[in-house]
């Protein structure tokens, strides 16, 4: 439950408060001030002006309101709300349960300790989208209750499991149907509701509206028929609420029975089991979401005391045409600092740009801010908003004896950026704000921890599916469903399927292998097609010389046994310095087919006097056309990475140094799309897309670069298709029949208007899928042994194909590739075509031993959207052409 703790300035927080009383004002902006406070008993007031929607709203003393889009406003030191564009009040019927366990444990010691418990954290979550309770803070959680998903091998092994593969997910119980209330939203007044009022419109207002009553009821609310107004409701609903200055009422139609076999049912009845698994873990765990449950004691605190990682769920519900529910669940790490962001520049860190967070141990204002510069400024200094001295604005957020230490000694003080605007930079010290951990952040301070972490992360399916085991046992029963999962493994829902494991890679003279390796190293078949034109030029710094020249000379030879010998050789030496010197040596690689360089190591060269020759060379070898292959220094004489050097310089340069022998489904060629995305302007800035045969071998790629803002939407992908009919033509002197599109990720268009395009071209392509593969999320799969009692490493080539519905599950690494934890498998997802979803599964497997930059294990992802990706990357650092078709992979 948020509290005034949580308000930050300029940010829009949804929050329960109770008026304590009304303050009328005579004033031309302001109609009065509403005196309210939080669970906690923390007094905030709201400020209501003549030209808000809620100026004419009704509030009554005594009574709870729970405030969704308020907005906070620090005014003179003091944080208070002000309403927001999106403000909606909703009367509660009872107190928030904070707030009457509050009164319960009024005097009781237990409060102390309950005070001093772990914050809020330090990773923000992105919670359901119709779940929009607050999230959990570790000193409201129950401390007689402290879950850890420790001791699931017992529970695990209570019944038999057969040999086989499994789904890491649960089977909650069965809810085949499901009786509601529906309810129609009709708001008081003759003009109706305005659909401008609300993001997304009707449908915007319909989902706060089921928000608002089941935050209020306490049993699950979904929306219906939104664009009706129409909502769900497990229990009976009364009462208006106030949404946007509009009066709503719940208008009763009867009662309504779901069906999980229908379509249009499947959906309420998830979201109501989505809303009851939330209930059941809050309270227990630190909850922001079903995708984001965290345990309230740390798993691990590192030696240094600087660090703690804590357990991390995400759940993924799913509800079966039979009524059968599923729980899906996944286990990570959540780092949280317990050093403060001062230690941090006192450490000698840079601190720029480094996110932090106040230390609500010192700070009664939890609050999240980018670094941006350590300022001149001394404690006592006077603000110019405030128009007091920092420390005196202090006062009211700091306990007096902090602040007398910190006045009696020399404080580090930034301006950090709370906002995304220039106004929302203030200064604050940095002593009173904690570090956000990032494994690069934690590298720096502390590699042994991260080491530490990593290790553990990598759970071995055994012990992840223990630990999984275990925290689903701690789910029920659910409050409202009475769900009480089994704590086994279940492949309910599902049925499973394997890619043969045969030797499908063909090399030189018609020879078939198994995998890269396996053809060019162990059977020595070289390569399927050398390049036509394959001269080579060797660059490598003056001072690295002696090391670099015989391991190039071991690489020519390697590509002497592969048949793909270069057609001419030269090497040549460049000084390292300023970005500049590295023009002229790149220059001379412009009359060759491939260049190799060797560069110094990433780290050595980020702390060395010159610039790094990595970026340069790629960037300017790009623009000239000529695929580069880089070597680190540190790298010289390492023969694992041999065999991968070569493979990847023949691929770059225009040859195959292997191909798909067979491909099923009758697909002339693939099409692979992605988009880059900028996770911190929130902009889509570049997009490729590459044309691959049926037998793996690409045929070109291409890459564009986004306005900002924009997406890689309907017409973007409607031009690359109209590209790959001509590529596809030029080089097959046909159109293609049968043309599989797989995107990264979700498409984020709408499909039916691209289908409806695409049939237009009938004539031209007969047949198209479009998929979409997904990777993050998905349900860990494992290979039980019966005889050992034990999960191990799944095979490569299991899938999962749903009975009723349109995804996969399908793991693309694993066995006896040695990976050191449990492989991550992709999902699948048909959005259109008549391909079935085992051909589709096969096609994305295959794809995914195609990567020739890697001899002795394949890819996770298919080349299709992996190059896809590449090749956007690389066009967003300037290593690309954009806008031109790109023949080869020098992206990889």
């Amino acid at each position: 439950m948020a509290v005034k703790a949580d308000i930050e300035d300029g940010n829009e927080i949804d929050i329960a408060l109770r008026v304590t009383g009304i303050d009328e004002w005579e004033h031309d902006a302001i109609a009065r001030k509403i005196h309210l406070e939080d669970v906690d008993g923390a007094a905030v007031d709201l400020t209501v002006f003549h030209n808000n929607d809620v100026a004419d709203f009704e509030w009554e003393i005594g009574e709870w309101y729970l405030l969704e889009n308020v907005v906070g406003n620090e005014f003179q030191g003091e944080m208070q709300l002000n309403p927001g564009y999106d403000l909606t009040v909703a009367l509660l019927d009872d107190p928030p349960a904070a707030a009457e366990n509050d009164e319960l444990a009024e005097g009781d010691p237990a409060e102390d300790s309950a005070e001093q418990s772990k914050g809020s954290g330090t990773a923000a979550a992105t919670s359901d989208a119709s779940n929009t309770e607050a999230f959990v803070r570790g000193s409201e959680v129950d401390g007689n209750s402290r879950p850890t998903a420790d001791g699931g091998g017992e529970l695990l092994h209570q019944q038999p499991l057969s040999d086989g593969n499994y789904l890491l997910q649960f089977e909650l119980g069965k809810l085949p149907e499901l009786t509601v209330h529906e309810y129609e939203l009709r708001a008081t007044g003759s003009g109706g509701i305005d659909p401008d009022d609300f993001t997304n419109g009707i449908e915007g207002f319909s989902a706060k509206a089921a928000n608002y009553y089941q935050s209020r009821i306490g049993s699950p609310v979904t929306t219906a028929d939104a664009s009706r107004r129409r909502i769900y409701a497990t229990e009976k609903l009364n009462g208006t609420i106030s949404i946007h200055g509009y009066t709503v009422k719940p208008v009763h139609q009867g009662e309504t029975t779901l069906e999980a076999r229908s379509y249009t049912d499947d959906g309420p009845l998830q979201e109501f089991v989505k809303q009851d698994v939330k209930r059941a873990v809050t309270g227990r765990f630190e909850v922001s979401g079903i995708d984001s449950i965290i345990e309230p004691t740390p798993q691990r605190t590192a030696n240094s005391g600087l660090f703690e990682a804590y357990r991390k769920y995400k759940c993924r519900i799913r509800v079966d045409a039979d009524g059968t529910v599923i729980c899906g669940v996944n286990v990570a790490y959540h780092l949280e600092s317990t050093f403060s962001a001062a230690e941090w520049v006192q450490r000698g860190q840079d601190i720029a740009d480094v996110t932090v967070e106040h230390d609500t141990d010192l700070y009664d204002s939890a609050r999240t801010a980018t670094v941006q510069e350590i300022i001149d400024m001394d404690y006592d200094d006077v603000l110019d908003g405030p128009g007091v001295p920092m420390s005196e604005y202090h006062e009211k957020h700091v306990d007096q004896d902090v602040i007398d230490s910190m006045r009696a000694g020399d404080p580090i003080i930034a301006d950090l950026q709370y906002g995304s605007g220039e106004d929302s930079i203030f200064p604050q010290l940095l002593e009173y704000c904690k570090v956000i951990p990032t494994f690069d952040q934690l590298g720096r301070v502390d590699d042994t921890f991260l080491d530490v972490i990593h290790n553990e992360s990598r759970m071995k399916p055994e012990e992840r599916f223990n630990v999984v085991t275990s925290f689903v046992d701690l789910l029920g029963p659910t409050p409202h469903f009475n769900f009480d999962p089994s704590p086994q493994p279940t492949n309910a829902g599902y049925r499973e399927h394997k890619t043969q494991n045969i030797p499908n890679l063909r090399f030189g003279d018609g020879q078939t292998g198994y995998y890269g390796a396996g053809g060019l190293e162990r059977k020595g078949y070289g390569v399927y097609k050398a390049p036509e034109s394959f001269d080579i030029i060797a660059l490598y710094p003056e001072d690295s010389e002696d090391d670099a020249r015989p391991y190039v000379l071991s690489l020519l030879n390697k590509l002497a046994d592969y048949d793909a010998s270069p057609t001419a050789f030269d090497r040549d030496t460049y000084e390292l310095g300023s970005e500049f010197h590295y023009s002229q040596p790149a220059q001379k690689a412009s009359d060759y087919d491939a260049a190799l360089i060797v560069v110094p190591d990433a780290d050595e060269a980020a702390a060395a006097d010159y610039d790094d020759p990595y970026p340069e060379f790629k960037r300017r070898l790009g623009q000239l056309g000529v695929p580069s292959q880089m070597i680190s220094v540190d790298n010289l004489g390492n023969d694992n990475y041999g065999g991968n050097i070569c493979s990847s310089l023949i691929g770059k340069a225009g040859g195959v140094p292997w191909r798909i022998d067979d491909v099923p489904g009758g697909v002339d060629a693939f099409v692979g799309l992605d988009v880059t995305y900028d996770h911190a302007t929130k902009q889509h800035l570049g997009a490729a897309a590459n044309v691959i045969m049926a037998d793996g071998t690409i045929l070109a790629s291409e890459a564009v670069t986004k306005q900002a803002g924009e997406t890689f939407d309907e017409d973007d992908v409607a031009n690359v298709i109209k590209h790959v009919l001509e590529i596809f033509a030029e080089e097959e002197g046909r159109p293609p029949r049968h043309v599989v599109i797989h995107r990264d990720g979700k498409f984020y268009l709408d499909v039916e208007s691209l289908i409806n395009r695409l049939d237009k071209a009938r004539d031209l392509i007969q047949r198209f899928d479009l998929v979409e593969i997904r990777k993050s999320g998905n349900p860990r799969i494992a290979e039980y042994d019966e005889s050992k009692s034990r999960f191990d490493i799944a095979d490569k080539g299991v899938a999962f194909h749903v009975h009723n519905g349109d995804h996969s599950y399908l793991t693309t690494t694993g066995g006896k590739e040695g990976s050191p934890g449990t492989p991550r498998p992709l999902q699948i997802v048909k959005r259109h075509g008549s391909t079935d979803l085992d051909t589709l599964a096969e096609q994305t497997y295959w794809l995914s031993e195609a990567h020739v930059g890697s001899l002795s294990r394949s890819t996770r992802l298919p080349i299709t959207t992996y190059y896809a990706d590449k090749c956007a990357d690389f066009a967003m650092k300037g290593y690309l052409t954009k806008g031109s078709v790109i023949r080869g992979v020098p992206y990889i």
